[in-house]
């Protein structure tokens, strides 16, 4: 997720928006990143992202700044456009990752710019339930397989959406500033994936 430079608008209009689901289908192809499902909202947006590479920093940063240079043109504006460094977390792929899903395209409805996450165009619901061809970029089938693997995971996938869920205590956590989302096998897990990489080989 990254904000717009003190919480300020970043997407004034349906170009600004336009450009840049653009660039980041752009970059996130280009890094071979899978992309799960986006959000672009008036003033953030979200993604959940998935790295087949150790490349997911230069990425974000590609994405923000060749946003905020176009933006910062065509608005005859200078300085900043984003706050400071992009937010991310790492999610296990359980309830932490299922309620993700729902977050991110649920953002418009909770910030009541719209009813329906399908009301939206400028995030991946539509396409994900097949409303609307989906872009390239976006890995539908990722999300879809959190779903099951027969004929009826989209429409699980908007029932699952759109149902009324007691999941606030993981909102929370995706809210918060943990970098790890998960259960505490999971999390210990990540770090001691981290610290492997981290200890320098032995020498004999």
């Amino acid at each position: 997720m990254a904000r717009g430079n003190a919480r300020m608008s970043i997407f004034l209009d349906e170009k600004d928006y336009r450009q840049f689901i653009y660039v980041l289908g752009d970059v996130v192809e280009q890094c071979e990143i899978e992309c799960w499902n986006y959000c672009v909202m008036p003033n953030h947006y979200h993604a959940t992202l998935k790295p087949t590479h150790p490349n997911l920093s230069e990425a974000i940063r590609r994405i923000n700044s060749t946003y905020a240079q176009w933006w910062n043109k065509r608005h005859e504006r200078v300085g900043h456009v984003f706050q400071g460094r992009f937010k991310d977390q790492i999610v296990e792929s359980t309830e932490y990752l299922l309620t993700l899903s729902r977050y991110v395209v649920m953002n418009p409805v909770r910030a009541h710019l719209v009813a329906h996450p399908k009301e939206w165009r400028w995030s991946s619901y539509c396409a994900t339930v097949g409303q609307i061809p989906s872009p390239s970029f976006i890995a539908v089938n990722s999300t879809l397989r959190l779903f099951g693997d027969d004929g009826n995971i989209a429409s699980r996938f908007a029932q699952f959406v759109c149902a009324e869920a007691n999941d606030e205590p993981i909102v929370e956590r995706i809210r918060s500033n943990e970098r790890i989302l998960g259960s505490a096998a999971f999390k210990a897990g990540v770090k001691a994936a981290r610290g492997a990489r981290r200890e320098p080989a032995s020498q004999m």
